[in-house]
Order: C-alpha cells, then structure tokens, then sequence
C-alpha cells in the first residue's frame, strides 16, 4: 500500500473552477417560524348614527320677524334678503317700498328733484321750504311703513325745526330696532336736556359705540374722561377717542392729539400726537388749526403759520385772532397776500365717518 493510500481521512477532493456553491439542505429538525394568530379585539361599539337634521325651513319664520329683523339694514340688504324665498320677499315688500321713500326724500332734501313742480308763493326760501316739508312727508311714509333710517331722518328734521319732541319718538322708534345712528341721537337728546339724562344717555351710546358709530364712541369717550354719568376712566375714554378717530370723527382726533401728548389715557408719544394734531387740522378743526399755526411759527414758517391762523380765526377761534395780526405786521406785503391766498384756497379734507 502506497503514502496516499494509508492517508486517513482522505484527501476531499477540490471543486472544479467556476463552479457554484452548492445550497445547503434544509435541516430536517428546523421549524419553520410562523406567525402567531392572537385574537384581534372586538372594535368597540358605535353608537348607532343619530338622523340629520333636515335643513332650516328661513320660510317657516314669522313675517313680523323677519321685518323687525331686517327693519335697521339697508336698502341692499333687504333687496338681498328677499330673494331668500317668497315668504321674506312678501314679508319685506313694505321695507322695500320704505327704502324707495327714504331715497327719494333724501334726493329731495339735498338737492333740486328733477321734474318737480316749484312751490307757490316765490322766492328761493320759499321754495327750499317746501322742498323740506316734502322730504319730512316722505320720510314719515317710510317711518311708518317700518325703515329705522327713516325714522332717524324724520327725527333729525324735526329737531331742527324745534320740534324736539317729536324727534325723540322718532329716535326712541329707530333704536329700539337698533338702529346705531337712532341710539347715539337719543342718547345726545338726553344729555341736552334739562336736567342732563347722563345716565339714559349713557345707555344708548355704548351700543351704538360697540356698533361702530364714530359719534357715539367720541361722547362715550367724553363721558368717561369727564365722569358724567359713569365712573371716570381716562384709559377707557382714550380707547373711545382712539377709535372715534380711526372711524373719522374730528373731535376726537383732536382729543386723542391731547391724550399723546400729554400720556393721559395711553403712553406718551409725540410722533402720534402729532400726527393726529395735524389730521384734525387738516380736517378743519379750529383749535388744531390754531396749535397748528403756533408751531409753525415757532419753527419760523410765518407764512404758513398765518394761513392756519387765518383759516382758525374763520373758524371763530378767537385766541388766533391776536397772533394773527401780529404775523401780518411782521410780513412783508407779497408774503401776507400769498398766505392769504392760500386760506381762501384751502378745502378740508374730505373724510367719510362710521355711521
């Protein structure tokens, strides 16, 4: 027996070149993993669906409702509104035919009525007072018929013919529809009465005030920081005036100037100060047009300071008069004519306030 015969174990063999591995067997003793099953829980109960409800039926509602509802809103509100449904259109056909009224007496009032007949007796104060009449009857046609604007407006003319009465009827009907401009006209005819309401008045300006009515957010302010009717609080009446000027109320831009300036109500700021000084100014405002005119001179603009100070002396600010005449003297005779000429110019700016 040869050297390789007597090799033990023998020699294993090698594979042939570029040959694969071969895959192992699978054991006949592994187990193969599978999955545990466990019991899923049931899904919890749902309660069972509860019905919808069907849509609201608008022309279920009662037609007195849905006039009283809509009896403050415009003329384009309510020409929305009834087209809803026929039930509000039935319903709102008197505010419609009221809103007709009102615009028509407006047009009468403010301005000639194309087509309209002059008024016997001649003259031209004859004539506008016929035309006021006319525009006070179609105003009480609309009043009764139901429109809150109406009635402001019938009030308005009856309170500046005297009748202050009358006027309060027709601004107590107005806000108690919730109309804003009826509640802050109520509210002044009880602080002007005597004794002052202050109280009464009080009531009625501060839903008007929270409604948005620049008028009645500038009183509302004037009461807090005077203490008529209310406690006095001067950070809540700086609020009022705050938004009593944003809402282009001139007094209050004014007032609000003051509480800047002097950090009453809110924080000392003389850029804000400023600011609103000159936009109440701008607006007209006789006081600011005289604090105006002070500090122009005092910057040494004396032509523009005696425009400001001509057009506050206009004004009827009688504290400009005297330092107007004295800037006149020191003016040379073009300067004066040219700052004169500009006050005769001068239009106050143009703002349109919350109503």
């Amino acid at each position: 027996m040869d050297a390789a015969s007597r090799t033990w174990p023998p020699p294993t063999p090698s594979p042939p070149p570029f040959s694969s591995r071969p895959l192992a067997s699978p054991s006949p003793y592994r187990r193969r993993r599978r999955h545990s099953k466990k019991a899923k829980p049931p899904p919890p109960s749902t309660p069972p669906p509860t019905p919808t409800p069907q849509s609201a039926d608008f022309s279920a509602l009662p037609p007195e409702l849905v006039h009283r509802a809509l009896a403050a809103a415009c003329a384009s509100d309510v020409a929305a509104a009834s087209g809803a449904c026929r039930a509000w259109r039935d319903a709102l056909r008197p505010l419609r035919e009221a809103a007709a009224l009102h615009a028509y007496g407006r047009r009468v009032k403010h301005g000639p009525v194309m087509g309209a007949a002059p008024a016997r007796g001649g003259g031209v104060s004859g004539r506008h007072e016929a035309e006021r009449q006319r525009a006070l009857g179609l105003f009480r046609r609309a009043a009764r018929l139901g429109s809150a604007a109406a009635m402001v407006d019938a009030g308005l003319m009856c309170w500046e013919e005297g009748r202050r009465e009358e006027a309060v009827e027709y601004y107590r009907s107005a806000s108690e529809l919730g109309h804003p401009v009826g509640m802050c006209n109520l509210g002044v005819s009880y602080l002007e009465d005597d004794p002052p309401k202050t109280e009464e008045a009080i009531r009625w300006f501060f839903p008007s005030a929270s409604a948005g009515n620049a008028r009645a957010q500038y009183n509302l302010g004037l009461c807090l920081q005077n203490g008529k009717g209310i406690k006095r609080n001067q950070k809540e009446a700086a609020k009022w005036y705050l938004r009593a000027a944003e809402g282009g109320n001139i007094r209050a831009m004014y007032n609000i100037s003051l509480c800047y300036n002097f950090g009453e109500g809110l924080a000392h700021d003389p850029v804000h100060a400023k600011r609103w000084l000159q936009l109440a100014a701008d607006c007209g405002h006789k006081k600011a047009l005289y604090e105006c005119g002070i500090k122009l001179c005092a910057a040494g603009d004396k032509v523009k300071s005696l425009t400001y100070l001509e057009l506050a002396t206009r004004r009827g600010e009688t504290a400009a008069a005297h330092m107007r005449d004295v800037i006149l003297e020191s003016l040379s005779v073009v300067n004066a004519q040219r700052a004169l000429s500009d006050a005769d110019k001068w239009k106050p700016r143009a703002l349109h306030p919350r109503r």
